[in-house]
């Protein structure tokens, strides 16, 4: 696995769907609500990569023994009519991790625990004011344990101390 710091430059704008639950048992849900994004993928005006989806989830998801939200999204541009019953997200220009992830889904937090360890090596803190979100493209594989698999992880950073 690599990470990197970067910075984005410019809002950035999504429109999806939006699901809740428990973490434990969030797996089920997204599946379904991003099988609803793709089905109704046509309902939304200005998609940027219609082969690039994303997994949003706010600040309170870790550790949180409570229910969280989980956001399954298309970037757009720029930001039209929401379809009924979907939602949009802009998130603001920002400090990020970078993690770059490649194995089963399933492992997935493993990436997490990665980017942690390497965080804190590094002097860098998770800003937990911001959202996190996946990027999955053509060479992610949600729905198989698939080592093949890959997804771009973005968490929001800041330096320790600040």
């Amino acid at each position: 696995m690599k990470v990197e710091i970067i910075q984005t430059e410019s809002i950035t704008a999504y429109v999806g769907v939006r699901t809740s639950g428990h973490m434990i048992e969030l797996g089920k849900s997204v599946t379904g609500a991003f099988d609803e994004l793709v089905s109704r993928r046509h309902e939304i005006r200005h998609l940027k990569n219609a082969n690039v989806t994303y997994g949003i989830t706010p600040p309170n998801y870790k550790g949180n023994p409570g229910p969280v939200d989980f956001y399954c999204c298309y970037e757009v541009n720029p930001l039209a009519n929401v379809p009924h019953g979907m939602v949009h997200i802009h998130l603001l220009p920002r400090l990020y991790s970078v993690t770059s992830y490649r194995g089963p889904a399933s492992k997935t937090a493993s990436a997490y625990d990665f980017t942690s360890r390497w965080l804190l090596e590094n002097g860098y803190a998770y800003d937990d004011a911001a959202y996190y979100f996946e990027r999955y493209d053509d060479r992610t594989r949600r729905e198989t344990d698939d080592d093949r698999n890959e997804v771009t992880i973005y968490c929001p950073v800041k330096r320790q101390g600040e």
